[in-house]
């Protein structure tokens, strides 16, 4: 349909304008949008990712990926690589690697998380601030019992654990929107499950 100036309008006889100024934004349950980083390394002939200790609920004190939400008015790209630099004080180069929307992944509420994923030649000292009490290099090993993997992390002083069902889509990758996470152990989230996933993508 169209008015009397051609303008084109939708069946309630609204133009652009006036839809836009009556559309409800609340109308529609909305996701809070997180971002999540990947950094992978080499330290000595074996894999490692980068991790922070949580200092607030919910998983406070277990191993999650640094990330936190995107603000108002910023780009998740902009989010990452500031989320990155507060918790850890290390700046990288990341592509998107993938977003995740998987129901109930987060206690607070429907999170939305874009993760983004980088290689560096060999770590980076990380320092931790903001929300994150501690941000360190965890060796990266994984075992599989049939469809059950064990996800471990080891550094100099610490190893941290978590078990998964994992479930693969018909190109064999991980289904990150099936499966489960069994056994939580001292990982965050569902990062143990993003972490298996990257570790298959390189």
């Amino acid at each position: 349909m169209e008015n009397e100036v051609n303008e084109l309008v939708n069946a309630e006889g609204q133009t652009e304008a006036e839809y836009l100024a009556a559309y409800d934004r609340n109308a529609y349950e909305h996701p809070s949008y997180t971002v999540d980083n990947l950094l992978l390394s080499d330290m000595g002939g074996r894999l490692a990712v980068l991790m922070i200790k949580r200092g607030n609920h919910p998983h406070i004190g277990k191993w999650a990926l640094p990330g936190g939400f995107v603000n108002a008015g910023e780009s998740a790209e902009q989010a990452a690589k500031r989320e990155l630099k507060e918790e850890t004080g290390i700046e990288a180069d990341e592509e998107q690697l993938i977003t995740v929307s998987t129901p109930n992944r987060d206690p607070r509420g429907w999170t939305v998380s874009t993760v983004f994923f980088g290689v560096l030649p060999q770590p980076v000292l990380a320092e931790a601030a903001d929300d994150a009490r501690e941000a360190r290099w965890f060796n990266v090993d994984y075992y599989a019992s049939g469809d059950t993997y064990k996800l471990v992390l080891q550094s100099e002083t610490e190893t941290v654990t978590s078990e998964l069902l994992v479930h693969r889509n018909k190109e064999g990758k991980i289904d990150l929107n099936d499966g489960k996470i069994l056994v939580q152990g001292g990982i965050a989230f569902d990062h143990a499950k993003l972490i298996l996933y990257a570790v298959e993508s390189l």
